[in-house]
């Protein structure tokens, strides 16, 4: 029985029961006699409480309440379709290729560019990105202890300027991440960390080196917190005021900025490198040989004895502050790490390393001191990008062995992987056979997506996925064309970057005022809290075939729409509402989806 007709049954009097009729009266006559009886009451009342100075207020009159209404039919019915997360569909992936500013790789492509040709570059850097259907943007913002964005700590970058005596033409790093967000991707703003020269310069001293950079370098104005090895300058990781300094000049950017990660590459200690011993024989070369920061480890050595311990302690120290800065200020912002393909070689490790040959190049025992396996196993960073730029063949780093290492290392935790791809070296290394097969990236991705944990795939680098830019007119032109081909095969559909575990849980709204009439799709926010990890970020439309509305299947993403300030209602025209059904969800910053509105189209 339903409450109306409950009230319906309450209301009515038994059919069975007899009520007698009333005899009708003069009602005009005991209206009159009623007044009177009134009035005499009232003069009554008025005598006997007329010497009360606080007489008690007669309660208001009661007003007409009245009853809420049943809401009027929906102008506009339509239907929530739940999202049931299948991560195996292909849907999610985290798909990027890093733009790198230093020598003007990518981006600037030349120092001293006007404003104008800076923004058409970057723009046309963005429709590459597109092109491939990425969904974020790494772009190098710290290249070597200089900035392309306003700083009070980093002097103006010489790969925008031309000269460390000028300033930016404009604040590089707020226009780009603006003009990413307006195309629905995330920024990465690529710092890294030591790094104060990048070509070697065998022929000057340490000061003359230093003298050849901006007056407001920190490495400038710093001298006794600079380290030099095989003629090049970086800043000393294990002085504690210098990892300070470095953490501090992220934190400038994650505070003045809408980036959507802090991204850090490999140059923490340097790279092993060779020289010629007195045999005249070329042998490896590590950092440490020479003593290079042994004074540093004397001061600030603690406990350690053994020195190579303690600077892995310190590359640890520095990544666990930086991670609990940036969660602290912004916990919506994620910290990635794009470390060397081979963390250390099972031989040296007591097997917890790789399958890999001693006499590869590693990051643990020998140079770098990063020990990211850890960084992973205790959660510190939110996702990481392992470089593993070989083939399968090659027996120095095998890819697959490197793969399913890396695979196994993330198992259990909440930290996304990715795969570090070389596409440089489908152009640059075009006389091995192993390199100059057309799919070469494409089976590396096949394979990765067969293990569990294994998430996205980043490019190194950018421009060579412009095959036809004008900058590449070698022997490996034909084979970098037809690898890029297949990579935009592959990469047919959209795809949406995966929720990070590691960073806080975020509570999307479904689009709201959602119609679809004459075959024009328009919907509004539903948003409208003040959360920033809650806000919608994009739209995501979907043309579902007829009779199939799997919201899994990334051949149904059909139209990412980013939320733009200031408006208000969303639309989409020339929509085929015969053979297609369509709906729209939104998605936070995280990339946490609502339910699809599917409306009915009039």
């Amino acid at each position: 029985m339903t409450p109306t007709e409950d009230k319906d049954k309450i209301l009515q009097y038994p059919e069975e029961l007899s009520i007698p009729k009333k005899k009708r009266k003069n009602t005009a006559f005991l209206t009159f006699l009623s007044f009177l009886l009134v009035s005499a009451l009232l003069l009554a009342c008025g005598e006997l409480f007329q010497s009360d100075p606080d007489p008690i207020p007669l309660p208001p009159p009661e007003t007409e309440v009245e009853t809420p209404s049943e809401p009027d039919a929906e102008e506009n019915p339509y239907t929530l379709l739940p999202v049931e997360k299948d991560e195996d569909s292909g849907k999610y992936a985290f798909r990027s290729a890093w733009m790198a500013s230093v020598r003007n790789l990518d981006f600037p492509k030349s120092q001293g560019m006007t404003l104008d040709a800076l923004k058409r570059s970057f723009e046309r850097n963005l429709d590459l990105y597109e092109l491939y259907r990425m969904n974020a943007v790494i772009l190098q913002v710290r290249p070597s202890g200089d900035a392309l964005y306003t700083s009070e700590l980093n002097p103006p970058s010489i790969y925008v300027t031309g000269d460390v005596t000028k300033g930016l033409p404009t604040d590089i790093l707020a226009y780009a991440v603006d003009a990413a967000h307006e195309r629905g991707m995330e920024f990465h703003a690529w710092f890294n960390p030591f790094r104060v020269t990048v070509d070697k310069m065998p022929d000057l001293t340490t000061e003359e080196i230093l003298n050849t950079l901006s007056e407001k370098s920190y490495a400038r104005l710093h001298p006794e917190k600079v380290l030099r090895f095989d003629d090049r300058l970086f800043l000393d990781p294990g002085d504690p005021e210098v990892r300070t300094f470095v953490i501090e000049s992220i934190m400038e950017v994650v505070r003045k900025y809408d980036i959507d990660a802090v991204h850090l590459d490999d140059y923490f200690y340097p790279y092993r490198s060779s020289r010629v011993n007195e045999d005249g024989e070329t042998v490896p070369y590590y950092f440490g040989e020479d003593g290079e920061d042994l004074k540093t480890f004397e001061t600030h050595k603690g406990d350690f004895i053994d020195i190579n311990e303690w600077r892995r302690n310190n590359t640890y120290e520095f990544m666990k502050e930086l991670s609990h800065r940036v969660h602290d200020q912004k916990p919506y912002v994620k910290v990635g790490l794009s470390p060397f393909g081979i963390w250390g070689h099972s031989e040296e490790t007591d097997g917890l390393g790789s399958d890999t040959p001693t006499d590869s190049s590693e990051t643990y025992h020998h140079s770098i001191f990063l020990d990211s396996r850890k960084l992973v196993q205790e959660n510190i960073v939110d996702y990481i990008v392992p470089q593993i730029y070989w083939t399968f063949e090659e027996t120095a780093a095998p890819f697959g062995t490197l793969a399913r290492w890396w695979n196994d290392v993330a198992e259990g935790t909440k930290v996304d992987l990715y795969i570090g791809h070389a596409n440089y070296k489908l152009y640059e290394n075009i006389k091995d056979p192993n390199w100059s097969q057309e799919s070469v990236l494409t089976d590396q991705m096949a394979y990765t997506n067969t293990l569990n944990n294994i998430r996205g795939s980043v490019f190194f680098r950018l421009g060579y996925l412009a095959e036809n830019s004008g900058e590449f007119s070698g022997a490996g032109l034909e084979n970098l064309r037809k690898n890029n081909e297949n990579i935009k095969s592959y990469f047919s559909s959209m795809a949406v970057v995966p929720v990070n575990r590691n960073l806080p849980e975020t509570m999307p709204e479904e689009p709201k005022k959602v119609t679809l009439k004459n075959n024009i799709l328009t919907f509004q926010d539903g948003y409208e809290g003040f959360e920033e990890k809650d806000k919608t970020r994009y739209f995501m439309v979907y043309q579902f075939s007829k009779g199939d509305l799997n919201t899994e299947n990334p051949a149904y993403l059909f139209k990412k729409i980013p939320v733009v300030s200031g408006t208000k209602t969303y639309s989409l025209n020339h929509l085929d509402t015969e053979n297609y059904t369509y709906g729209v969800s939104a998605f936070t910053r995280l990339h946490e989806e609502s339910s699809v509105v599917l409306p009915l189209n009039d």
